[in-house]
């Protein structure tokens, strides 16, 4: 037993009596060791956190805009937007649609109006519809269409086409199949088209140039066509997984290139009902036809006033 005890005291006063050195050399690198993990994982958790709080901020908008009732901040109506043009001074109007929302069944439905379409312009007489806004801006152009379709259309919306160039950019494009040879060169409009045929993805400057050609055996309804084309496609880019998280600043941007005599409130529940009626609902897109006529040596389209009546029983209802 003695011999037992004085073996187990004597390991036990070995090991303490040995030199240290080499332990703490080991302490020394473990110590370090864990400073650089420290730090690391510090800087990992601000990186983290830092993403987590975008994340959840554009997971939280996003839950907002579920929410919300769109009907109630904008119902059902009419509403009359412009595609315009702002690299040079604007003179008339690019494109002429007519929107009819209803976000209580998540349903729109657009119909596109030719720019040469002759039209009654209140305190000018027969025009090109697009003259209007040369003479008198939105309000008159709302007037106007609002005449001719003899229903009532309380609001307009201003797109600055010119400015969505940058928008489409930074979200990568729009996938499009273009179906011909686009090739056209404007100088007076500061247009220069050059597309080949084929699926591929238009930069900004090419989807200007897509919605802009205008050298086709279609005229005006070849360009109508083109342009809802694009705004579908355009509409699936923007709602996709990666651009859907940045919706607030994508929103906001698209804002910055629109007027509008829609009030904030209006705004959002427009936002809203699109967004909702892409994902649930129905988008019917149309174009208001026209027989040419030249009047003084200058073309023009003459809608039908049976094909007007047709058009508004389809997809408006008057709004009261």
């Amino acid at each position: 037993m003695n011999n037992i005890n004085y073996e187990f005291l004597k390991n036990i006063y070995d090991s303490k009596s040995k030199p240290e050195t080499k332990p703490k050399k080991k302490r020394a690198k473990i110590r370090w060791g864990l400073v650089v993990f420290s730090i690391f994982m510090i800087i990992f958790s601000m990186f983290l956190g830092f993403g987590l709080a975008i994340m959840s901020r554009a997971l939280l908008f996003e839950s907002v805009l579920a929410l919300l009732p769109g009907e109630k901040l904008l119902p059902k109506t009419n509403i009359l937007v412009l595609g315009l043009d702002k690299g040079r001074r604007i003179h008339r109007s690019d494109s002429i649609m007519i929107v009819h929302l209803d976000p209580n069944i998540n349903e729109a439905n657009i119909l596109s109006i030719p720019r040469d379409t002759i039209a009654a312009i209140p305190g000018r007489g027969l025009d090109k519809i697009n003259h209007s806004f040369a003479y008198g801006g939105p309000e008159l152009t709302r007037r106007t269409v609002q005449n001719l379709l003899k229903i009532k259309i309380p609001h307009y919306i201003t797109v600055n086409i010119g400015g969505l160039e940058k928008m489409i950019d930074e979200i990568g494009g729009v996938p499009l199949n273009v179906k011909k040879r686009m090739y056209y060169v404007d100088y007076a409009q500061n247009l220069f088209v050059n597309l080949k045929p084929g699926r591929q993805n238009l930069s900004g400057r090419d989807s200007l140039s897509y919605i802009r050609y205008r050298n086709d055996r279609d005229g005006d309804i070849g360009r109508i066509y083109r342009q809802q084309k694009f705004t579908k496609a355009l509409t699936q880019k923007m709602f996709k997984g990666e651009n859907l998280m940045r919706s607030p600043q994508l929103v906001l941007k698209l804002l910055s290139y629109l007027e509008t005599n829609l009030s904030a409130r209006e705004t959002l529940g427009f936002t809203l009902a699109i967004k909702k009626i892409y994902e649930f609902g129905q988008i019917r897109m149309d174009s208001l036809g026209g027989d040419p006529i030249m009047l003084d040596g200058v073309f023009y389209l003459k809608p039908k006033e049976k094909e007007i009546q047709k058009m508004v029983r389809t997809y408006f209802e008057k709004i009261k």
